[in-house]
């Protein structure tokens, strides 16, 4: 609809307005006035539409137009439509690449020609990039960019350019201009991509005949670059925000990662640990989950290993280590690196007993692997959750406490908490008596005649030596490190004096110093056995007694260490004896009761397939059951009624009371959960932690049988004793309930034999 048509459309509605106003001029009449109204708002509607529709063409009627003014046939509007949709209809989805490739197609389809392509450049390099259709081939592609680069990178000019008649156009460069000629290129027509982003670029034409409508050309290549702005801006924006997006997923899996594994390993880090360990408690204090077992594990004389060999092949060492543990373990169970040289291994579903077999397992898995200085051991730990506690924090706690008793009996072995006994090496198996690996200190002067024959004789993987050519020297080198043993030269003492022997002694009292000394009078000899030497060895020596001079120094302090420990236990069970005597004072009732229990749990414990080792332990614990009972009142222990619902609250607590502080004592710690758990029972209504069936130590199980038939058979303030058989009676009612029948069983069958009650009375 053209100008003219429009005035006559809207005079027309003008005209069919006025009659609408005549019959107000005649007296009021509400319904002439009404109608007259609705007639007016009709026609001036109709007006209204039309005027609008006259002014609100569409654009496919505006490129109609166009169309059609430039002679371009209407055939190919849907054509030129097409190419408008395809890059119109690409999603949030599709990359650079896609939208580029969308750009070229669109263009070739719009403006009719094969040779379309689209320069960019690229936001980071800078670099011009071109993507085009097939026939437009590299050498044209390049022969542009020599021509109009500066055109392409220039983002001030927005102006489309063409040129025609290439053939007879003088241009700045010759080569470039044949390049274009040899393609038979006749018109090119070239419009700037310009966007406020970094979108930067030229979409390009080539025709190779003159173009009549070349005017038409520059309003579609126009069209299609605005679109082509908006796209390609949309897809530098989307794909650096996929860039940041995985540069930023990267970052936070790296946090992640270094969050809850260690570096050095590979393994679950600390924290890590500690989360789990976390977890794992609280699932397994639930009704009938199942127990699971803690290891701790330390690599043996890694400081010294580290300061000889390089922290680069410590660090080796603790790879290796890592890599062994984490290669044999289940589906479900967890090695982590602790700290330093430690570790941690969980082992769930199962008892201190299977976790002491596999832990045993990879212990001698380590030691037999090839080492490329010497071999490396470890010493481990092992405690079983809810049995030997019920918080994370004593279960490592009493998982160190065993890894520290396996690393003072001899390292190179596994200890679990609460048991006598350790899995030892075997006998055909180096142990760490027999260990390969020795930490030597010799102290000597590099001027000696007889200077590096000690290092010489001990040149094998089965000693580390470490050399320090004075006293001073070696006394600060023993402050931060450990040795088996020294070797100490007369000559590299100051002035010779033997007396200067005990400032070395008085670091570590409990290492071994041999004397290596030319000529030592008698007086001078028992100076310095005085002043701490162990042996004396005088020059010149055969490099092959060294051997034997250390491994027996260190068998005999071994020993005495050994000793040592069984003379401190020896005196702390006195102590401990002695506030069971206190006890006994306390309450004259119970007088002599720990005592009995101890005597029936051992003839119990005879006719029953327990260890050496088991006995001692049943032994131990059987003699401070009760010790617990020291912190409650006396007026709870003599009261003549039975105790109220608050003392007998306090008087529940007395097992665990007992158990932690037997548990503070290194040297009878392992007993103290035989006596946190004698007064469980077999269908968990007993205390302190209500275990149940096989959770309960076996041991712990044998005192529960021995204390009940002892307490039933003692008179008390509240009750009257019972007889032999009506005890044994009582056994047997709540055995497989409260008692093992097994133990009960054996109980019965002693006291017959002894002749305390009578078989047939029990026969029923």
């Amino acid at each position: 609809m053209n100008n003219n048509t429009r005035r006559v459309w809207l005079l027309f509605g003008i005209i069919l307005c006025v009659p609408a106003f005549l019959p107000l001029l005649r007296p009021v009449n509400y319904s002439r006035a009404t109608a007259a109204g609705i007639a007016l708002a009709g026609w001036f509607t109709i007006g209204w539409i039309i005027l609008y529709r006259s002014q609100h063409t569409s654009p496919q009627s505006n490129a109609s137009d166009a169309l059609k003014a430039c002679k371009i046939p209407i055939a190919d509007v849907k054509r030129i439509t097409s190419a408008a949709r395809m890059i119109g209809e690409l999603g949030p989805s599709a990359d650079l690449d896609e939208t580029k490739r969308a750009i070229v197609e669109a263009a070739r389809l719009a403006l009719s020609t094969e040779l379309t392509a689209l320069f960019t450049i690229d936001p980071v390099l800078g670099d011009i990039e071109c993507e085009s259709n097939a026939s437009t081939k590299h050498e044209l592609q390049r022969a542009f960019v020599q021509l109009y680069s500066n055109y392409i990178t220039d983002r001030e000019r927005r102006q489309t350019w063409t040129v025609d008649h290439i053939s007879g156009q003088d241009m700045s460069d010759k080569d470039a201009q044949q390049v274009l000629i040899d393609n038979n290129i006749d018109t090119i027509i070239a419009c700037p991509i310009r966007s406020d982003t970094n979108a930067c670029g030229a979409l390009v034409a080539f025709y190779t005949s003159a173009q009549s409508c070349l005017e038409s050309y520059i309003q579609i290549i126009e069209a299609i670059t605005a679109q082509a702005a908006t796209a390609i801006s949309y897809a530098l924006s989307m794909e650096q925000s996929r860039y940041l997006l995985d540069d930023l997923v990267g970052a936070n899996q790296e946090l992640a990662l270094q969050a809850t594994v260690d570096g050095l390993t590979g393994l679950p880090n600390h924290r890590t640990f500690q989360q789990t360990l976390s977890d794992l408690c609280r699932r397994s204090l639930v009704p009938g989950a199942r127990p699971f077992s803690l290891v701790m594990v330390d690599v043996d004389h890694f400081k010294i290993y580290n300061d000889t060999h390089g922290h680069r092949q410590g660090d080796q060492v603790l790879q290796k280590v890592a890599k062994v543990m984490s290669s044999d373990l289940r589906q479900g169970d967890m090695a982590a690196r602790y700290g330093g040289e430690e570790f941690v291994i969980i082992f769930q579903g199962v008892d201190k007993n299977a976790a002491l077999v596999a832990a045993d397992r990879i212990r001698r898995a380590i030691s037999e692997q090839a080492w490329s200085n010497g071999v490396v051991t470890v010493s481990m730990g092992v405690a079983e959750f809810p049995v030997d506690t019920t918080t994370a924090g004593e279960l490592i706690e009493y998982a160190d406490k065993a890894l520290y008793h396996a690393k003072i009996t001899g390292r190179n072995r596994v200890y679990a908490w609460g048991t006598a006994c350790t899995n030892d090496s075997n006998e055909n198996e180096p142990t760490c008596e027999d260990s390969p690996q020795k930490a030597v200190l010799v102290v000597e002067r590099a001027e000696e005649a007889c200077a590096g024959l000690v290092q010489s004789a001990l040149a094998s993987p089965s000693y580390i030596v470490e050399v320090s050519n004075s006293a001073a020297a070696a006394a600060e080198l023993l402050r931060t490190r450990v040795f088996d043993i020294a070797l100490v030269s007369t000559e590299a003492l100051p002035n010779n004096d033997i007396r200067t022997l005990g400032s070395l002694t008085a670091i570590h009292p409990h290492m071994p110093i041999v004397l290596l000394a030319t000529d030592l009078p008698a007086n001078e000899s028992r100076e310095a056995l005085r002043r701490g030497a162990a042996d004396i060895l005088l020059k010149p020596y055969n490099p092959a007694e060294l051997p034997v001079v250390i491994e027996r120094n260190i068998e005999r302090q071994r020993l005495e260490l050994r000793r040592l420990v069984q003379k401190s236990t020896g005196i702390m069970l006195q102590a401990i004896e002695a506030l069971v005597a206190a006890i006994d004072a306390k309450d004259h009732y119970t007088a002599g009761h720990s005592k009995r229990v101890t005597a029936l749990a051992l003839a119990i414990s005879d006719d029953l397939n327990i260890s050496n080792e088991e006995r001692y332990a049943l032994e131990l614990a059987s003699k401070l059951h009760d010790i617990g009972k020291l912190a409650l009142p006396d007026s709870a222990l003599n009261k003549q009624s039975p105790l109220t619902e608050d003392e007998w609250r306090a008087m529940r607590e007395h097992p665990a009371l007992g158990a932690k502080i037997v548990g503070a004592i290194n040297e009878l710690a392992y007993v103290s959960t035989i006596i946190r758990h004698h007064h469980e029972r077999l269908d968990g209504t007993g205390y302190p932690d209500g275990l149940g069936g096989p959770a309960i130590p076996y041991l712990s199980r044998i005192i529960a049988v021995a204390d009940a038939y002892e307490a039933m058979t003692s008179e008390r303030a509240h009750r009257s004793r019972l007889t032999p058989t009506e005890a044994v009676e009582e056994l047997l009612r709540h055995s497989r309930t409260y008692y093992s029948s097994e133990i009960v069983e054996v109980l019965r069958k002693q006291l017959i034999a002894r002749g305390e009650i009578k078989s047939a009375e029990n026969a029923a």
